[in-house]
């Protein structure tokens, strides 16, 4: 897929960098606004998948004794808002449920891994080449096969 990325150090920012990045509280907030600045300055797109922000919005709107943030679907909303101000945004690409099938047979993924493949196949068919996460462990059967996290 050609979309203006075939040359350009692209990063797709998982779920859990968005947390952090909202929460001051959280453990890795610094980490993680530090590193998205060097990797702006060192001339990155940062991206941000559908499945992202749905997942952000779960955790936001999750109460707090389910391990959530206990957030009004208002302030859940005024997140995704920052978050897609702050990032590029795209739509799902086409042929991604394929796509998907295809790394969840070739690596024998199954379970919660599923949605792992599902992001990683997001960021094939926009031709992103890296993954910013705090989980490298979930994402290891990837890295350098398909994708790098960075």
């Amino acid at each position: 897929m050609r979309n203006g990325t075939e040359n350009a150090k692209t990063a797709l920012l998982d779920t859990n960098i968005l947390l952090a990045y909202l929460t001051p509280e959280h453990d890795a907030h610094q980490f993680v606004i530090s590193t998205i600045t060097q990797l702006r300055n060192r001339g990155y797109q940062l991206w941000v998948a559908p499945q992202g922000l749905y997942e952000l919005w779960t955790v936001l709107t999750r109460p707090v004794e389910a391990n959530g943030f206990g957030r009004t679907s208002g302030e859940a909303n005024q997140a995704l808002e920052r978050i897609r101000a702050d990032f590029i945004f795209r739509d799902d690409p086409p042929g991604i449920v394929d796509e998907w099938q295809r790394l969840c047979v070739a690596y024998q993924i199954v379970g919660k891994r599923a949605h792992d493949a599902r992001l990683v196949a997001y960021m094939r068919g926009h031709n992103l080449t890296e993954l910013l996460t705090l989980n490298r462990d979930d994402f290891r059967a990837f890295d350098r096969n398909e994708i790098r996290v960075i």
